[in-house]
């Protein structure tokens, strides 16, 4: 079985043949994709490749990659009480990827309780494997290397994963802060937003793990700059963690983002992005052109408890996923150390159209009493736009205004797949027949299509 397992993902991890000329990008760090011995090995030896499919790779490239930090699914570990209005313990998909011995125990044992996260925890586990290298980067640097000659090791680091109740970072802290602020019973699957804030608070209240402030947004990439100015009022060296959950896409990632992507994991602050394909987390920790690296935590192993089993936090085994695979939903980790590196990173993202830095929070609208809402939205049938040129450099969407109307245009989703997309900041107005004294109106930095649907004006409008 275990043969069979091996030989049906070769393929996935060995990647495509038109990719292999481009350098490997780890967090980073550039490498040749072969080392000076590789003209030696046979090429044409399937078997030789099979078993030792990294023989012919940069050997300094293997040391990073084995280096970093990757958690993934772990059987009999403390038990987590279920909860009455969350799922059962007990799955078809548990029993045939757990030993069903131990699917047997679990149940005699602990009926209402899960030992084991197989099925449900692999967006903890990935969310785990971006913060475990989060916090290597911030206590070791990113020259840390486990064959390191001055023998430091990560196992502090790791020990705060460790499966219990006790440690920081556990899948049962995770579970408990998912359930607390996000409604997500134990058992349930995590999605970015449930993780970023689940990170956020366990780091709160773990100063000693060397990441000072944790800043997240839940929805879009935006940072906003006088958050993080109050940070470096306090302490100009402190190191901060940006997790912003994204959405680029329906059903995949729009290729307008590919490039925006792997510029991000070719930066030297990137922790890396927890995605992966749909309903199946992976973290991608790098890429080789366009075919993302990453390490899959779907693999079950005993529970991390006693410090004999840290070594399986690390690995060689990396699987590569062409971009246009990947799930539109991800969670992007950036890592700053200090004043300076904000403003160098800041300037390395002025251009990008996932990360956007913003002033300051717009929560409210200056002057709004000069906006003429009226005009907009009137309460009659007749409607006309005006001063709007959908060929300006601008874009409105009036679509919040026109909902209301039967014959407004309700373009389908799946035509915007592959429309280009821009950052805009537009007014959201919940309702047309709301003056202005009364409108709920909240500004909101989106993703607007480059290329807009026409509006229906009152020509074309029913009467």
């Amino acid at each position: 079985m275990e043969l069979i397992q091996k030989l049906s993902s070769h393929k996935n991890e060995t990647g495509s043949a038109d990719q292999e000329e481009y350098p490997y990008v780890v967090l980073g760090r550039h490498y040749p994709p072969q080392s000076d011995s590789a003209n030696n090995i046979d090429d044409n030896s399937f078997f030789k490749t099979f078993f030792n499919r990294n023989s012919n790779l940069n050997q300094d490239f293997l040391s990073d990659v084995n280096s970093r930090l990757a958690f993934t699914y772990r059987t009999k570990f403390q038990p987590i009480l279920r909860s009455s209005e969350g799922p059962s313990p007990l799955n078809f998909r548990m029993i045939f990827r757990d030993n069903p011995i131990n699917t047997l125990e679990n149940v005699i044992n602990n009926p209402d309780c899960f030992n084991t996260d197989i099925g449900w925890g692999c967006m903890i586990r990935t969310g785990q494997s971006l913060l475990g290298n989060a916090l290597q980067l911030a206590k070791l640097g990113r020259h840390f290397r486990l064959d390191n000659k001055m023998g430091i090791k990560d196992d502090e680091i790791i020990s705060w994963f460790r499966d219990t109740t006790q440690e920081p970072f556990s899948i049962h802290k995770f579970v408990e802060k998912g359930n607390k602020l996000a409604n997500k019973k134990p058992g349930e699957w995590f999605g970015p937003a449930a993780t970023s804030i689940s990170i956020q608070s366990l780091i709160e209240e773990f100063p000693e793990c060397g990441i000072d402030k944790c800043l997240v947004s839940v929805s879009s990439g935006d940072i906003f700059e006088d958050d993080v100015r109050e940070i470096f009022e306090e302490n100009m060296d402190s190191k901060i963690l940006f997790l912003m959950g994204v959405k680029l896409g329906l059903d995949a990632v729009n290729s307008f983002y590919w490039e925006d992507i792997l510029n991000i994991l070719d930066s030297k602050f990137s922790v890396g992005i927890a995605g992966g394909r749909p309903s199946s987390s992976l973290y991608f920790f790098g890429h080789q052109g366009n075919e993302l690296l990453y390490f899959d935590p779907h693999r079950p192993q005993p529970s991390l408890v006693d410090p004999s089993v840290y070594e399986t936090c690390h690995t060689t085994n990396f699987g590569k996923l062409d971009i246009k695979d990947m799930d539109p939903s991800m969670l992007i980790g950036i890592l700053i150390s200090g004043e300076q590196e904000w403003e160098t990173w800041k300037s390395l993202v002025n251009t990008s159209q996932i990360i956007n830095i913003s002033e300051k929070r717009l929560d409210e609208i200056s002057n709004f009493g000069d906006f003429d809402v009226d005009s907009m939205a009137s309460s009659s049938n007749s409607f006309e736009v005006k001063s709007v040129n959908p060929l300006d450099s601008d874009y409105v969407d009036l679509g919040s205004i026109l909902y209301g109307h039967e014959t407004y245009p309700r373009t389908s989703l799946s035509e915007y797949q592959n429309v280009q997309c821009k950052k805009q900041k537009i007014i959201v107005l919940e309702s047309r027949t709301m003056n202005s004294c009364d409108l709920d109106v909240e500004i909101e930095p989106v993703l607007v299509e480059q290329d807009t649907v026409g509006i229906e004006t009152s020509e074309n409008m029913a009467p």
